[in-house]
């Protein structure tokens, strides 16, 4: 078994956290392998670092068997938009808060060895979001966990855009923006906008109009088997208009533009171990955290 290690090398801990795992995983028979592109920077803050490891481009799944993730949701999200198309089990060690997408805390390190070990884990499939659009020149093909949206940016006034499933307008919005959730993204931004909650299991997309200028304009869940097209059509253009992809600003955008989403063909593979905690629990976890 052979764990590759994805670093937010701006945690305050991570390299002795590092350190811990590789020699917990020698332990265990695991040879862990590395990021080509972390090499200087372990080796010169781990005095004991192996001098035989091993160091890759990218994740090989000839060469490894899963990725270990080390920080919090914000490190998962962005090793899962370069890496879901590996379709590779991935581990992910909280270094963070509460993480939501995260299954083991750093003293949960030596049950989590022991269960990988004893093949006492799940994979949980989470639904990705295929993004493609156009954009002034600009071409934007990745993939969401969480949620793509469109907002007013830096514009201080209103948008309009259109809303379409397949090729049906499902409505005109005026507002301050559109969010396009993931299942796992629900939760997110989309939460805060008045989105419902979703199973993280549940195919489906759901949108959600931002501070819209209608009492008619509400969230609706859609089939994860469509495809959604958000277009700007203003009747007067404005600038700063953003869109954003798990809440990284992307460009900005002009009229008429548009983006596509879809259900992505690779799924996030997450490790899982049995435990009390799951979602729900999670899920009460985290807004009771908000409330304080």
């Amino acid at each position: 078994m052979t764990p590759m290690f994805y670093l937010n090398k701006n945690k305050p801990s991570i390299y002795e956290t590092v350190a811990l795992c590789v020699t917990m995983c020698r332990k265990h028979g695991m040879e862990p392998v590395f990021f080509e592109d972390d090499r200087a920077d372990l080796y010169e803050h781990i005095s004991e670092f192996p001098k035989d490891a091993v160091f890759l481009n990218a994740p090989d799944q000839e060469k490894m068997d899963m990725l270990f993730v080390f920080g919090g949701d914000g490190t998962m999200l962005r090793a899962l938009d370069l890496y879901v198309k590996c379709d590779i089990p991935i581990l992910g060690i909280n270094m963070g808060r509460l993480g939501f997408l995260l299954e083991t805390q750093v003293d949960e390190l030596a049950q989590a060895l022991d269960a990988l070990v004893r093949g006492e884990y799940e994979i949980e499939r989470r639904m990705m979001l295929c993004v493609e659009a156009d954009l002034d020149g600009h071409a934007v093909s990745t993939f969401a966990t969480n949620e793509v949206s469109i907002s007013r940016g830096l514009c201080q006034r209103m948008i309009a855009m259109d809303v379409f499933v397949g090729d049906t307008l499902v409505d005109h919005y005026i507002a301050d923006g559109v969010v396009i959730a993931s299942p796992t993204g629900s939760t997110a931004y989309s939460l805060s906008a008045g989105g419902p909650i979703v199973s993280p299991d549940v195919p489906c997309f759901v949108l959600t109009p931002i501070c819209p200028h209608s009492l008619q304009s509400r969230p609706i869940v859609l089939s994860a088997g469509e495809r959604v097209v958000l277009r700007l059509n203003m009747k007067e253009m404005r600038e700063g208009i953003q869109l954003s992809i798990d809440g990284q600003a992307v460009c900005q955008m002009l009229n008429q533009e548009q983006v596509s989403i879809r259900r992505s063909g690779h799924d996030a593979l997450l490790i899982r171990f049995p435990k009390e905690r799951n979602f729900f629990s999670l899920l009460k976890d985290k807004l009771s955290q908000w409330s304080l």
